[in-house]
């Protein structure tokens, strides 16, 4: 964890921003866009007005120290739970355990073209930010957003289906003797598998994300799943796809349990994303014991 105390540095997930009562509120707002892990205030010598402004925001008392000192939790998600830093995945895989996969251009990241097609943005875009993202990812691009962002003017939403995000608090997952790693080796066949199931995309690096794993019958690859984004303390389930000559036979169920099993046992929490039409998936993992998370339509945007 790193601490930063001035708003401006926060730009990771995991950092603390440090309060204090001339610039609290800048301070709050700035940790919110940029996914910091909380805010801390000393309140030592503060008026009760003051204080109560504070606990107004969410904020709680008390440490070690003495009740001066003032805690918000960021982490924490409008319905209580732990999750808000899934509400932009790409953006906190992109500042931490996938980094290296990462295009920058200021507070714009996005997954290098040939690994994912994921772009992070802050969830609430300065006029710099969207400048960033028009000269990083070109014009024509096209990419999501979280509900908080206004579009400057001439940019235009794109009209999608939406999506769903599934998260696996309850999932334990099961290893399955009949899964087998699939390495770079196997990216032409996974690309052919791919192509014929289309659970979205798949690009020839993706494989270098998380775990992956596979069913092979007669030594033809017919089901596989796997890792792709990676947000603090989260994994994401992703590319589960069956053999249309196969389906009905549970493969891709067991291969999303076997995956959630690698996730666990690194003390990590499995997520998923689906399409929001494709109701038999999601039926699926919540059968499971997936759980929708309902954090707002996301809303696809084109760069002009």
């Amino acid at each position: 964890m790193t601490t930063s105390t001035r708003p401006t540095e926060l730009t990771r997930p995991g950092e603390v921003a440090l309060a204090s009562v001339t610039d609290v509120d800048t301070v709050v707002d700035r940790a919110r866009n940029r996914y910091a892990a909380a805010v801390v205030a000393d309140t030592s010598g503060w008026a009760d007005g003051d204080r109560r402004r504070l606990e107004d925001l969410g904020f709680r008392g008390g440490d070690a120290r003495g009740a001066a000192i003032r805690t918000l939790d960021l982490t924490i998600a409008d319905d209580g739970t732990p999750t808000r830093v899934l509400d932009n995945p790409a953006l906190a895989s992109l500042d931490g355990h996938h980094a290296r996969f990462a295009e920058r251009r200021g507070e714009i990241a996005r997954y290098l073209p040939d690994v994912s097609v994921w772009t992070g943005i802050p969830a609430r875009p300065t006029p710099e930010d969207w400048e960033d993202v028009r000269a990083l990812l070109g014009s024509g691009a096209v990419f999501s957003v979280g509900p908080d962002a206004v579009l400057p003017d001439g940019w235009q939403r794109v009209e999608s289906a939406g999506g769903v995000q599934l998260t696996g608090e309850t999932i334990e997952g099961a290893r399955d003797p009949e899964a087998i790693e699939l390495t770079p080796d196997d990216v032409p066949e996974i690309l052919e598998l791919i192509a014929r199931t289309k659970p979205g995309p798949f690009l020839p690096r993706t494989i270098e994300l998380g775990r992956y794993v596979g069913i092979r019958r007669e030594g033809r690859l017919i089901a596989m799943a796997g890792e792709r984004l990676h947000p603090p303390g989260w994994t994401e389930i992703s590319a589960v796809c069956t053999d249309a000559a196969f389906r009905g036979q549970g493969l891709g169920r067991r291969l999303v349990l076997d995956v959630a099993a690698g996730i666990r046992e690194r003390g990590e929490t499995p997520l998923m994303h689906a399409a929001a039409g494709n109701t038999g998936a999601i039926r699926l993992y919540q059968h499971l014991g997936f759980r929708l998370r309902d954090r707002g339509a996301p809303r696809f945007v084109q760069v002009p």
